[in-house]
């Protein structure tokens, strides 16, 4: 019997030929193709296609699938409308001659990637195709995916609901089961419930979203893909993003890095709390996160700035007390540089001209000395923006001598490149 299309995206990704496949004379071809496909070399792909097309044979559902999500990713990755719209209606059009096999996932990737363009007019013409197709082609993903793009383009949410409903309805494994039945069996998709989350999100019904949310985290706790958990940490309030990001982590899913560098800000911004930047930090690397030198450059200028200022009254006693305190931060931001050294971050540049630029403002010219002397010692070679930054740092230090010193080592630095 034919084998069912996988559906699983580690049974589809792996360039391979079965036994039948490598007994054609096309088996190389096919092979390269995929490998093409694989690489997300599209172009290349795209000039096999249409031969690998007209033998009908030899292109499977799980080769369309794949095709369209690498499709999908290299549109994410280049923002090319010009050069992925025509493989995009190629599919499209192949798709609804029945010249290439269907796949529930191709559909959905051609949807999000048309979503992502703005291209919704296209979504909504293959939509009205889609949605009268058999399991070859739709099911619970797809309605969700398109359950996304409608509430992109503003649709009113009742009409958004109509359509989680259908399809707990339509894709249930039990026949006339209710829609709350539903919820419980194989007709609850990740994708499904990601598209009326967004859709509930950018309605502002906060309580059916969370109750959403909710029903993801149990149907799929360690399934839940991380851009579930990004609709709400963008679109809450921080406190409310801050626990979903924990949360996230916790369950193993850790969102990108752009995502924990906007939120390390907003928390120093708002609230001054090096703690929760520490915590955040703390979750994303245990969950497997790759934290990056940016990540590192936040955390030791709020480490810095956090320290208080010494009075102008103090004491003796309380001024080396200061200094002493002082000194000690100083040692748990080198700790910090380690760790984050131990994780595979390669300090550079940045991250010393941070170290400099808050030291000037903190008026600590022995910290500037220090930074200077690190970054010698660590053979990073200074940039246009350290020679700037210590412009400005010989101003906030008032140090008129200084101050011509680093503005001739600028000049001379940009004289250098030219």
């Amino acid at each position: 019997p034919k084998r069912k299309p996988s559906t699983l995206l580690s049974e589809t990704t792996v360039p391979q030929l079965n036994e039948e496949e490598l007994k054609s004379v096309f088996s190389q071809e096919l092979f390269v193709f995929r490998c093409d496909v694989s690489a997300v070399q599209i172009p290349s792909a795209m000039a096999a296609y249409p031969r690998l097309r007209a033998l009908e044979v030899l292109l499977t559902a799980d080769d369309i699938s794949n095709l369209a999500r690498q499709i999908h990713n290299r549109f994410r990755a280049d923002k090319d409308k010009d050069s992925i719209m025509p493989h995009v209606l190629t599919l499209i059009n192949d798709l609804k001659s029945g010249a290439i096999p269907g796949h529930p996932l191709a559909s959905v990737h051609i949807l999000s990637t048309l979503k992502d363009m703005g291209d919704f007019a296209t979504a909504n013409q293959f939509w009205e195709w889609l949605k009268d197709q058999g399991g070859e082609y739709t099911d619970a993903r797809v309605y969700g995916a398109m359950v996304e793009a409608l509430a992109y383009q503003g649709e009113p949410l009742p009409k958004l609901e109509a359509m989680y409903q259908e399809a707990f309805e339509r894709y249930s494994n039990t026949p006339l089961v209710s829609p709350e039945a539903a919820k419980e069996t194989g007709a609850t998709r990740i994708m499904l419930l990601q598209g009326i989350i967004t859709a509930r999100i950018l309605n502002g019904e906060w309580r059916s979203a969370y109750e959403a949310f909710d029903l993801i985290l149990r149907l799929y706790p360690t399934a839940t893909p991380s851009r579930v958990y990004e609709l709400f940490i963008y679109d809450r309030p921080l406190q409310e993003g801050f626990m979903v990001f924990l949360m996230a982590c916790r369950a193993g899913s850790p969102p990108k890095g752009t995502v924990l560098t906007p939120l390390m800000k907003e928390i120093w911004i708002r609230h001054k709390d090096v703690g929760a930047m520490i915590r955040l930090l703390w979750a994303y690397v245990g969950a497997g996160g790759k934290v990056k030198v940016p990540h590192l450059n936040l955390l030791i200028r709020a480490i810095l700035m956090a320290y208080p200022p010494k009075a102008r009254d103090d004491t003796r006693q309380a001024l080396m007390e200061h200094t002493m305190g002082f000194r000690s931060l100083l040692g748990f931001v080198r700790e910090c540089i380690t760790a984050f050294q131990w994780l595979g971050v390669a300090v550079d540049a940045s991250t010393f001209n941070t170290l400099i630029g808050v030291a000037g403002k903190l008026k600590r010219g022995d910290l500037v000395l220090g930074g200077l002397r690190d970054m010698i010692k660590s053979a990073v070679r200074p940039n246009d923006i350290t020679y700037r930054i210590l412009v400005q740092v010989a101003g906030d230090l008032e140090d008129e001598q200084q101050l011509i010193d680093a503005w001739n080592m600028l000049v001379n630095a940009r004289v250098e490149e030219k």
